[in-house]
């Protein structure tokens, strides 16, 4: 295990920019901070979530057809979500976690004897060791400096936090367990029964520092939507939730962009109300949105 320091960002990858831009920030409510170009292959466009999680958020487009980005464009996992990355104390200690998992840390390159540690990046690759999904792990100064703000733009969801990234996997108990060790997170939830009812079971961990939480999708048998999108796709991540302060207001502003939303379900816990939908991925950019309200705090899961 490493020590985390905070979740910095959450990055995607689509073909075009501008579009995205768009979706992020008249519907969901992103504010944009900054866009670029690297010299890497790729455009870059930085964004900040509203709400109380403190989490950047970034989209990758490739510069020219020699992109590294375009394999994932056109790989089973593309466009959507790309990686998560966290800022961490120290590289070294990272590195060592990792390899203390058996996985190889992609792109680490080791100090020299007597060198002083003041940064650099070291990543879980998809596939060797992530689970179908890139983490980035960086040391030194903040790239994102998010901070917590309220979306009073029109017709947007009125998003109030980032719940959790969804990671669909054939066992919940192996890859929870690998979040446990090398994270630092702790499971919170584990659902109860077979999960024939709804073709799946899940696992919900914590992250240290609590800004998000990971959320496993296990499928309950061979004809859960969860085993389809592991044949298509394989081990990945599967949506991305968030919470919104007012569901009215994000049902509205979904139909006035003209966004269907499916899945719609409403139930009651201890007492208190919640409601949940989804946003097709051919409407975001490729990634499954997932939006719900609680009336109040804690009550879904």
């Amino acid at each position: 295990m490493f020590d985390i320091e905070q979740f910095d960002h959450i990055s995607m990858s689509v073909p075009a920019m501008a579009p995205q831009i768009e979706f992020l920030t008249k519907v969901l409510g992103f504010r944009l901070l900054d866009q670029g170009e690297s010299d890497e292959g790729y455009y870059s466009a930085s964004l900040e979530v509203p709400g109380r999680s403190r989490l950047g958020w970034e989209v990758l487009v490739p510069n020219g057809p020699d992109s590294y980005l375009h394999r994932f464009l056109n790989g089973a996992s593309g466009p959507g979500l790309h990686h998560v990355a966290m800022r961490v104390r120290s590289i070294h200690q990272t590195a060592e976690a990792i390899r203390a998992e058996g996985i190889e840390p992609w792109g680490y390159h080791a100090r020299a004897e007597g060198e002083q540690e003041e940064g650099g990046v070291v990543y879980v690759h998809p596939r060797s060791g992530g689970y179908g999904f890139l983490f980035q792990m960086y040391a030194g100064d903040p790239w994102h400096e998010s901070h917590p703000f309220e979306d009073e733009a029109e017709h947007t969801l009125g998003i109030v936090a980032v719940n959790h990234l969804s990671h669909a996997h054939p066992d919940r108990g192996e890859l929870g367990d690998f979040y446990e060790r090398l994270f630092g997170m702790k499971t919170i939830y584990t659902s109860p029964g077979d999960g024939s009812d709804t073709g799946f079971r899940t696992r919900v961990l914590e992250t240290p520092t609590e800004q998000l939480r990971f959320e496993i999708l296990e499928p309950a048998g061979p004809d859960s939507f969860v085993q389809k999108f592991l044949d298509a796709r394989g081990p990945s991540m599967h949506h991305v939730t968030f919470e919104v302060g007012d569901w009215e207001r994000a049902v509205s502003a979904c139909a006035h962009h003209a966004i269907p939303v499916f899945g719609e379900r409403t139930g009651e816990t201890d007492g208190a109300r919640w409601k949940e939908a989804f946003i097709h991925p051919k409407h975001t950019g490729g990634m499954l949105v997932q939006f719900f309200w609680q009336e109040r705090p804690g009550i879904w899961i």
